[in-house]
């Protein structure tokens, strides 16, 4: 028996918590919705819940509009399922709702994950958290066009529509099957990338206004303020996608976006082959990928700016020296 046909196995008879990480992105929120599709589909009871909500962007997922962002204090739940969280409390304030649930499950990718649960299926050779949860539907019974429409959007957002170095043979494999399912990937690029409010273009020239280059050409950065939310008109989720751009310069190694946030600087790293922004990030209590990675951290803008820019450097000169 594979682990992804254990973990099916085990859920079964089970009423199923799955918990989103805080800001979900689309592998986190696809894997977890198909996941909870599967379940269903054998009867079985599954709560899809997300600290943060669901951001615009994914709501076109089928089963979104099912998903909660508060759990009642006596709801019972026989386990729960952390996707993608390096540590349960990456889940958020729902993190305390799972304590005293017997049976907790680890499905991740990221490197930095801490290796807690009863059950763990971990990989960070991975593309995506997508392809380890594949498995576990495909052995809860065929994938409907839903399914896979939810899976498909957590491979083709966590790879960068296919581009990333991540990608292997299996990605590609999983999105063909995903495909013949019924997945139709022009219609979710569509929805994700192609249907922002002219708000969030506003938002973007506003950042890329504010950018800066190091002298050495090899880190960008941004940043966006709650100021520059309230003159555009837009919330924080419509910063998603501008940590990427900065990436797209010539040269850059290390592409930094700074989020202004009620709780904190929320700091989005992107790293190109070579550079592993997970270590800028575990060293401020964060984690990720070596190319996709982040934390937040507290204190004036300036001055976190200033601090992270200092740990990137250094990983920068280790690199190189190694």
């Amino acid at each position: 028996m594979t682990p992804a046909e254990r973990i099916a196995e085990t859920l079964l008879g089970r009423r199923v918590l799955l918990l989103n990480h805080v800001s979900p992105d689309g592998d986190c929120l696809g894997s977890t919705l198909a996941l909870a599709r599967a379940l269903r589909a054998r009867g079985q009871q599954a709560v899809v819940a997300s600290s943060d909500g669901v951001p615009e962007m994914y709501r076109f997922l089928p089963g979104a509009n099912q998903i909660v962002t508060a759990l009642a204090a006596d709801e019972p739940f026989g386990a729960a399922v952390f996707m993608e969280c390096s540590t349960p409390d990456r889940a958020g304030a729902l993190a305390a709702r799972a304590v005293g649930v017997p049976l907790w499950i680890n499905i991740d990718h990221h490197m930095s994950n801490g290796g807690y649960g009863d059950l763990i299926l971990y990989d960070p050779a991975a593309a995506a958290v997508g392809e380890l949860v594949t498995p576990i539907v495909q052995a809860l019974g065929p994938i409907d066009a839903d399914g896979a429409t939810c899976l498909l959007t957590a491979l083709l957002t966590d790879t960068g529509s296919f581009r990333y170095a991540s990608v292997t043979p299996r990605t590609l494999r999983i999105a063909a099957d995903l495909v013949q399912a019924g997945a139709r990937p022009v219609d979710i690029y569509t929805q994700v990338y192609e249907n922002r409010p002219a708000a969030a273009l506003r938002l973007l020239g506003m950042a890329l206004s504010r950018l800066e280059v190091s002298p050495d050409g090899r880190i960008a950065w941004t940043s966006v303020t709650q100021e520059m939310l309230r003159t555009s008109g837009t919330s924080m989720e419509e910063s998603e996608g501008i940590v990427g751009m900065l990436r797209a310069i010539g040269g850059v190694q290390v592409a930094l976006l700074f989020k202004e946030e009620p709780d904190g600087i929320r700091v989005s790293m992107r790293g190109r082959p070579g550079v592993r922004v997970n270590v800028v990030a575990e060293a401020f209590a964060g984690g990720g990928h070596a190319a996709a990675a982040g934390f937040t951290a507290t204190g004036p803008l300036p001055e976190v700016v200033r601090r992270t820019l200092d740990a990137v450097q250094r990983e920068l000169a280790a690199g190189a020296v190694s």
